[in-house]
């Protein structure tokens, strides 16, 4: 992989091993094929190239050593059917509503600072009414998947790169939290099932004990613990090889992509330190970020364009098939939708030309603007003296409105 920054994701024209090869970095089967780095190194970090169900990979992130993994079971499994076919961790998944499951290993190199886990995106992008709506929503299920309220969303400023949109909680979120003075003690990460740790409270006021200069020494030839995480906790609301929500209320079982929510970029899972964290209402900047663990996801569907710089709204979307949401001119964020709650309130007062044709009108391209989903149905416009035909086609859309909510329809 390219040399870049450490607080650099930019994406890289190629991605060759150790060997000089083209990486196999996608994941070993066709169903839901995922570009899968760790970012490793701290003097020339680099990105090293990771599969689903595969070994664990090594790397060395600013405050961390140690290897990584992601199981995920295949999409033909989600529904827990009985089958004589067998997958990878069918054991560990099958029965239960998780799709997939992050494991983490690893010793930190000093006594770390309050830890945040969560994702990261590389680009603030504006989000249109439909998202935010939508996320709106969404951001509670995630809640109640970590059982933690104490989820920080921020979602970045468009002219700000040091300020990057995240969805992040406090470490001790993970669902799995095992802590192993001895390093032989430790499980192995590719375990079919790791042995039950600290749920969140014990990990916690763990947690909580280490902030404060108390619990287990970080000092020495053989430095602090050994912590091994797992995390899975909105693993039944994201299916990563489709790059979709699923199983939302109100969907009617329908999926929802991603797309709209984190743009045409990958998706960094992250786990870094803020330094001089001062509470949960501090912005969280690059140049206060010290990662222990960086991995960027990507479809493989937006990889290859994204690498040679042609990412942009001409590009398919990962799920074409679903008609619910459609991209907007502008890269939509996952993480900007969390915050943003004003609405833009202003009117639009439209005439329509005297001697025109209502039914041949044609309205303004917008600039801009956050529009609702039904803003592309006509604009209801009234003028005097109009055609029989202009009346008969007012009078059939006013019907139709009185079944909708209304939207950014104004009658002037």
């Amino acid at each position: 992989a390219l040399p870049i920054s450490p607080t650099s994701h930019k994406p890289f024209p190629t991605c060759l091993d150790a060997a000089g090869q083209n990486c196999g970095m996608t994941s070993s089967d066709e169903d839901g094929r995922l570009v899968l780095h760790v970012r490793s190194g701290t003097s020339a970090p680099r990105h090293t190239p990771m599969q689903m169900n595969a070994q664990p990979v090594e790397f060395e992130c600013d405050n961390f050593v140690g290897r990584c993994m992601l199981l995920h079971r295949p999409s033909w499994s989600y529904e827990n059917a009985e089958s004589q076919e067998t997958y990878p961790w069918k054991q560990h998944f099958h029965g239960r509503k998780r799709l997939w499951e992050w494991r983490l290993q690893g010793k930190f190199k000093r006594r770390p600072g309050v830890l945040y886990c969560g994702v990261e995106l590389e680009e603030y992008v504006p989000v249109n009414f439909a998202t935010r709506t939508l996320m709106r929503g969404i951001l509670p299920l995630i809640q109640g998947a970590l059982q933690c309220k104490h989820v920080r969303h921020e979602i970045g400023r468009a002219n700000d790169p040091s300020l990057r949109p995240v969805v992040v909680a406090p470490v001790w979120a993970a669902d799995n939290t095992l802590v192993h003075d001895d390093p032989s003690a430790a499980p192995n990460l590719a375990d079919t099932t790791l042995p039950s740790g600290f749920g969140r409270k014990a990990a916690r006021q763990f947690w909580e004990e280490v902030w404060e200069g108390r619990g287990p020494s970080f000092e020495g030839p053989a430095g602090g613990p050994t912590f091994t995480f797992a995390v899975w906790g909105p693993a039944q609301l994201l299916d990563l090889r489709g790059w979709v929500f699923r199983k939302l209320p109100l969907m009617w079982g329908k999926n929802l992509s991603l797309e709209p929510f984190c743009g045409k970029q990958p998706v960094h899972a992250v786990i870094y330190e803020l330094a001089g964290d001062e509470g949960t209402e501090v912005e969280h900047r690059q140049g206060q970020k010290t990662y222990a663990v960086d991995v960027r996801m990507m479809p493989e569907a937006l990889w290859s364009s994204y690498t040679l710089g042609e990412a942009g709204p001409e590009l398919p979307s990962v799920d074409p098939e679903n008609p619910l949401m459609k991209r907007s001119n502008s890269s939509d964020s996952f993480c900007s939708a969390l915050s943003e709650s004003e609405f833009d309130n202003r009117e639009d007062k439209r005439l329509i030309p005297q001697g025109s044709n209502l039914a041949e009108a044609s309205l303004p391209e917008e600039s801009g603007g956050l529009l609702s989903p039904s803003s592309q149905l006509p604009m209801p416009l009234v003028r005097p003296n109009g055609s029989d035909t202009d009346r008969r086609i007012l009078s059939n859309f006013l019907m139709c409105c009185r079944r909708r909510r209304r939207g950014n329809f104004i009658f002037a």
